[in-house]
This record gives C-alpha cells, sequence and structure tokens, in this order.
C-alpha cells in the first residue's frame, strides 16, 4: 500500500509540474497571439496609407505630364509666331 500512495505522490507532483509549464506555455500563446494581431493591424493601417499615397502620387504625375504636353504645345506655337513675325 506504501508504493501505491508513493507513486500517486510522485504522479501529483509530475502533473503539477507539467500543469505549470503548460499553463506558463499558453500565456506566452495569448500574449504573441495579442502581439500578432495588433502588428497585423498595423501593417494594414500601412498598407492602406501607401497604396492611397501611391494612387494620389499617380495621380499628379498623370496631371503635371498632361500640363507638360500643353506647355510644350503652347511652347512650339509661340515660337511659329515668332519666327513668322520675323
Amino acid at each position: 500500500m506504501e508504493i501505491l500512495q508513493i507513486s500517486g505522490v510522485v504522479f501529483g507532483v509530475l502533473l503539477g509540474v507539467i500543469s505549470f509549464f503548460l499553463k506558463a506555455t499558453m500565456d506566452d500563446i495569448k500574449k504573441m497571439k495579442e502581439c500578432v494581431y495588433s502588428t497585423k493591424t498595423k501593417v494594414e493601417v500601412m498598407e492602406s496609407d501607401y497604396l492611397n499615397k501611391h494612387q494620389n502620387l499617380t495621380e499628379k504625375f498623370d496631371l503635371l505630364n498632361t500640363t507638360m504636353k500643353d506647355l510644350t504645345s503652347e511652347i512650339k506655337k509661340l515660337s511659329e509666331q515668332i519666327h513668322r513675325g520675323m
């Protein structure tokens, strides 16, 4: 009977140690999950900001390109008028 009691105590202690480390591991996983969620949210915000800025810059460059074409055309017209007037 004494061997049965000793083995029960040893089993209980082992179960307690395993439970302690399992709880610590689960707590770490929970913290990691919260960190990952926070990081994912920040990355999504940065991606959205990047896409908005990229779209805005693309529109500005398109407008600049159109304006340069118009300006080049006007310069050519003025140059032709100057050469005709001479």
